[in-house]
Formats: C-alpha cells, sequence, structure tokens
C-alpha cells in the first residue's frame, strides 16, 4: 500500500515523482513492473516515467530485469534502511514507545541490547517521581543478572550450556560474590520468562531495585529490550505481574515496523 501525501503540492515535484515511483516498485514486489504498467499506476507519463526510472537505477535505487525489461526496486534500499537501524539509530526509533510506557507506568523505562555477555544501556526515560533509580545510558550490566538480559537471551533461544559464559560474567571479584548468578539459576530465569513471556531480576543486579523486561525481536538483527525498573516498595510480585502484562501490550502496538515482541514459550 501506497502512503497517502499531505494535502497541497510537493515543495519539489520531481522528487515527489521519483518517490511515488519507488512506492510503485515496492508495491510490485520481486517481480517488477514493465514501463507501461508503471505509467499507467503512478498517473506518469511514459517519458516522465522512463526518466525518473533512470535516476533511481542510477543511484541502485531500482533495477531492470534483462530478461523482461521489467523494473523492480534496487539494492540500495534495503541497505539504507538498514543503515538506519543501526544500534545509533535505536533509541530515535524507540523513543515514542519508551516515552509512552515510562508515562503509563510512572517508572523508570530503559532501552537495551546484548554487548557480548553484557546488556548495553542505549536510552532510557525518567519519570518526575520523589524516588527515582539512578542509571547510565552507555553503561553496561552482566546480561545474566538483568531482566533485558534475561528477556534477550529467552528471546534468542540461548540454552543449556549456552548459558553457562552468561552466568560466568556476572561473577566480579570487585563485588558482592553473592551478586554472581550461577548457570542453573540463569536456566530457571530463562524458564520462567519464556513462559510467562517477560523476564524479571530482584535485587540481583542492586540493592531494593526490581526489574521486568520484554525483547523485542527483528529479522536479521540483534534483538532489543526493554524494561522497567523501580524501587523493590513499589515493584512487588502482583506489580511486576501486572507491568509485564503492559510492556507485552504497549510494545505490541508501539514499537517501530520490523520489530516484534517475542513469543511466549
Amino acid at each position: 500500500m501506497t502512503t497517502t501525501p499531505p494535502p497541497g503540492p510537493s515543495p519539489v515535484g520531481s522528487v515527489d515523482k521519483a518517490l511515488s515511483l519507488l512506492e510503485v516498485l515496492a508495491e510490485a514486489g520481486p517481480e517488477g513492473m514493465t514501463l507501461r504498467d508503471i505509467s499507467a499506476e503512478s498517473g506518469l507519463n511514459k517519458a516522465s516515467v522512463h526518466r525518473l526510472l533512470r535516476a533511481l537505477m542510477h543511484r541502485g535505487f531500482a533495477e531492470q530485469a534483462a530478461e523482461d525489461q521489467s523494473y523492480r526496486l534496487g539494492s540500495a534500499l534495503p541497505l539504507l534502511a538498514s543503515r538506519f537501524e543501526r544500534e545509533e539509530n535505536l533509541p530515535v526509533l524507540m523513543a515514542p514507545a519508551l516515552a509512552a510506557i515510562s508515562q503509563e507506568v510512572q517508572e523508570l523505562v530503559h532501552l537495551g541490547r546484548l554487548d557480548g555477555p553484557y546488556v548495553l544501556y542505549l536510552d532510557k526515560v525518567e519519570p518526575e517521581r520523589a524516588l527515582r533509580v539512578w542509571s547510565r545510558v552507555g553503561s553496561r550490566a552482566p546480561a545474566a543478572r538483568t531482566a533485558m538480559g534475561r528477556a534477550i537471551l529467552t528471546a534468542d533461544g540461548v540454552r543449556g550450556d549456552g548459558l553457562a559464559a552468561y552466568a560466568r560474567a556476572s561473577e566480579n571479584p570487585e563485588q558482592d560474590p553473592a551478586l554472581a548468578v550461577s548457570a542453573a539459576h540463569l536456566a530457571e530465569a530463562v524458564a520462567e520468562a519464556e513462559r510467562r513471556g517477560w523476564a524479571s531480576e530482584v535485587e540481583e543486579n542492586e540493592a531494593g531495585i526490581a526489574c521486568v523486561g520484554v525483547a523485542l525481536v527483528r529479522p536479521g538483527a540483534r534483538s532489543l529490550a526493554v524494561s522497567v525498573t523501580g524501587p523493590i516498595e513499589r515493584m512487588d510480585a502482583s506489580r511486576r505481574e501486572e507491568v509485564g502484562a503492559l510492556l507485552r501490550e504497549q510494545l505490541t502496538t508501539l514499537a517501530p515496523v520490523g520489530f516484534t515482541v517475542a513469543e511466549i514459550g
């Protein structure tokens, strides 16, 4: 389906026409379309369509099949999309969802992805509350100890012996040995997350703090996770259940195109 242009004339007519041809080619799919059919679909005359297609082909946004001379989308478009979805753009893509969730739950919301055996915090949204939780974008924490890490491990199908390296990364001689997570305990946490559809940790990463996380998956790219973090007095078992369900519901609606909430079980 092509997008509906805004009312009024385009500021640059030739650019608008070229973009409309990209939409036509996108709907045509890999089989492509003939010049005549593109002209009919776009409402542009054949001479204009041919000239615009040649310009799009010059930059790799369109290509022409040698066997039947039909036109289809070129390789530059998926490359452009993949560049936009790199990690540095993820906070921009996810910002509306994070803001909406934080507004709903009135707690700190994080966005993260795996970085080796750790979770890298990519972004956060904080509510205006008197009692707040400290965190820093760009910091890392062992995936085994965090709700986001456990959610991603669950979604990515890491099981059995594959969890051992993540458990070892939770051991730090400079920290309280009680913070270390055994492979057996991590396996239990992952199994529980798979059953419920959301992961949790209660005072395992920071004293007095509990966290709930849900993973987002996308074809051909690394999974992400969104978490809600708050003081244990506001995040008891009942509240964690409520937040887990809310996270799944909100992300199903608000996640950008291409991102899917990880399946349950």
